[in-house]
């Protein structure tokens, strides 16, 4: 008995020489060909480094990239130019046995890795790569470094070169009987969905059911026994009114095409337009008006994951659409129009292995195994078929920044950002102070310099929330949820990014003091020319640690909201009149100092508010008053998707931000009290 196959890239391969009784089918799988890869959640192209991929402890080939459904072991060979399986089908599974008969069936399989990237390097626009023999021109991503954790047995890949043709001999003895179109039918648990399936639909379920993607007129003529078992001409008629139900539900809804549609359901009704007829009708209306109540359009070819990605957002209402993607994108988004949630789901949801029927919607009874098959988490991190939690994600992420953004942003211009690696208390010794000059002796021998000890310390911690996409959101198909959530989770993380550091910075009192120097108070520290003169005189006056002049002028005017309008006038204004006892005709202070105001400055909540003391400060990235700590410098929150507890239908989005705040060099500011 043969019952070996051979998957490869680029030609058609026969059957190996039979095999033992028993023995397990024995594969070879052309599964990378080191090209570029269009991978759903990736803005860019990716090409997986093959110099710097390193093999799994087991290499695993499953179905459809679900870690459940085995097919069996394998060896790789990698020449940094392909990655070719030699492998056993030797898992005692039902997704074993789909691989090997259908291939011995004719089935053409594709195949697509799965890699855990560890390193990804970004190759701009007009630059040029070599990897793994070949030259690529960017914008792309390499990862340069990653973890091969196996291949999937797929219906559609994203390497193109991967599309093959599986021969194996179908003449053997004991061959396998194939089910039924209606055992399969039960197998597949269709069997209650057929009274609400067209004719044409059958047929197209039918295709499926014998590998193909398109309906034929074979498979037409195959369905019609079918549709006549329905037989009892009551079952028949209630069949028939339960689609024409379907077709035209929502006429609430439908706006200006609901005369139109109220018609068309009318003519059905009274058996003038066939169910094929109304559907032909109502697909332009559903187009137009972009009610999805008929059935959800699936992205069908391979859109890249950017053009994706865009569709969602425009679809959603995102703000500057041009800011986040390129033109070319857009156009392609733009076509793009019916993508929902319910058509990204079930797209994935497909692509990943679940059984979609011709014009499913995404409803209570279905949804849980949809949201199994379309967000695998096994899986999230990996390149695969259709990676739906980072396709979400990075939609998500654009709306994000626009909560994140709303808030007030005048933090970051008084702190310094410093990246860490872990959430390790970091030290960093004072930027004031040693490592002056000296004179070189005649050997020219340069001294050895050394750092101050004065040190400040800083830790990055975890901050986040959690919110969900709700089953009501899903199954009314509100792209809005998609937008709204995680808008809000930017929010949150804004405002606790202002909370660390306002009540860092506010609760001051043993940071300026008069020990330190840096703090102006009585009546002449109010926001005036006076006041300016004699806090910047404080500042110049400031010295290191080891006596000199620190030689650094300030450039920020730090003010609360109450005294924007004075300090917009004193850096401003051409003229100057007043003053105590001069009434210059010109205003030396004009342009002097960036001005920057929070309204946090002067929120009673905050220990060390006032309306009346203000801040003359250092550039952060000379001397920070306040530092900031971002793990890998990322102080942007991060928002990731995942199905919700089984008792909880949705999609969960978190939000996490990884940071810290610390007051630092003291000789970096001075506070002036206002009274």
């Amino acid at each position: 008995m043969d019952t070996s196959l051979r998957l490869t890239a680029l030609a058609e391969i026969q059957a190996a020489a039979a095999s033992k009784p028993k023995q397990p089918a024995r594969f070879e799988v052309s599964f990378y060909n080191g090209g570029a890869l269009r991978i759903e959640g990736y803005d860019l192209p990716v090409v997986i480094d093959l110099a710097g991929l390193a093999e799994g402890n087991v290499l695993v080939a499953n179905l459809d990239h679900d870690p459940t459904k085995r097919v069996g072991n394998f060896q790789v060979r990698n020449d940094g130019q392909t990655l070719v399986a030699f492998g056993v089908a030797s898992a005692a599974t039902a997704a074993r046995d789909e691989v090997v008969n259908s291939a011995a069936n004719g089935y053409q399989w594709q195949a697509s890795l799965e890699v855990q990237p560890t390193k990804l390097e970004t190759v701009k626009r007009g630059q040029t790569v070599a990897v793994n023999g070949r030259t690529f021109q960017g914008p792309l991503y390499v990862t340069r470094r990653g973890v091969l954790k196996g291949f999937a047995f797929v219906s559609h890949g994203a390497d193109d070169d991967t599309t093959v043709s599986i021969a194996a001999r179908r003449h053997r003895a004991n061959r396998m009987k194939k089910s039924t179109f209606q055992q399969w039918i039960n197998e597949m648990g269709l069997s209650p969905s057929l009274p609400l399936l067209t004719g044409e639909q059958l047929a197209a379920l039918h295709a499926n059911y014998c590998g193909r993607a398109e309906p034929g007129d074979d498979d037409r003529d195959a369905v019609l026994p079918l549709i006549a078992a329905a037989g009892d001409p009551v079952e028949g008629e209630k069949r028939r009114l339960l689609q024409i139900e379907r077709a035209t539900r929502g006429d609430g809804d439908w706006g200006e095409h609901a005369e139109q549609v109220a018609a068309l359901r009318s003519q059905a009704i009274r058996g003038e337009l066939s169910v094929d007829e109304l559907l032909a009708a109502m697909r332009p209306i559903h187009a137009e008006h972009g009610n999805p109540t008929m059935s959800q359009p699936m992205l069908h070819g391979r859109p890249s994951g950017q053009a994706t990605i865009a569709a969602l957002c425009l679809n959603a209402g995102i703000a500057d659409a041009a800011t986040h993607f390129d033109e070319p994108t857009l156009e392609a988004a733009s076509r793009m129009r019916d993508v929902g949630l319910q058509s990204i789901l079930l797209a994935a949801a497909s692509a990943n292995g679940y059984p979609a029927r011709p014009g499913e919607r995404v409803s209570q009874n279905n949804l849980h195994g949809i949201l199994q098959h379309a967000m695998p988490m096994q899986r999230a991190a990996a390149f695969s078929t259709f990676s739906l939690p980072s396709t979400l994600a990075a939609t998500a992420n654009k709306f994000l920044r626009e909560g994140w953004e709303a808030v007030d942003q005048t933090w970051r211009a008084i702190a310094a950002v410093r990246p860490v690696r872990d959430f390790k208390t970091v030290t960093a010794v004072s930027l004031t102070g040693g490592l002056v000059f000296e004179r070189l002796s005649p050997d020219g021998e340069i001294p050895h310099g050394q750092l101050g000890e004065a040190a400040y310390s800083n830790k990055a911690d975890t901050y986040g929330v959690m919110l969900a996409i709700s089953r009501t959101d899903i199954i009314n198909d509100d792209l809005s949820a998609l937008s709204a959530v995680p808008r809000r989770i930017g929010r949150g993380a804004a405002l606790k990014m202002n909370d660390l550091v306002w009540r860092t910075f506010l609760d001051n009192s043993d940071f300026f003091k008069a020990g330190n120097n840096n703090v102006s108070t009585g009546a002449g520290s109010a926001l005036s020319a006076e006041g300016l003169t004699a806090a910047e005189l404080k500042f110049a006056n400031q010295v290191d640690p080891d006596g000199n002049p620190l030689g650094v002028m300030p450039k920020i005017l730090l003010i609360p909201p109450s005294l924007k309008r004075t300090a917009l006038s004193l850096m401003n204004s051409t003229l100057l009149v007043g003053g105590s006892t001069l009434a210059p005709d010109a205003n030396v202070w004009q342009s002097s100092y960036r001005v920057e105001s929070s309204p946090y400055m002067e929120n009673a909540t905050f220990t060390g508010y006032s309306s009346a003391a203000w801040y003359l400060l250092a550039d952060p990235a000379q001397i920070p008053v306040i530092e900031v700590v971002a793990l890998n410098g990322r102080v942007e929150p991060t928002i990731e998707t995942a199905d919700t507890d089984f008792n909880t239908l949705g999609i969960q989005m978190r939000g996490y931000s990884d940071v810290g705040v610390a007051l630092q060099e003291y000789r970096g500011g001075v506070r002036s009290a206002g009274s």
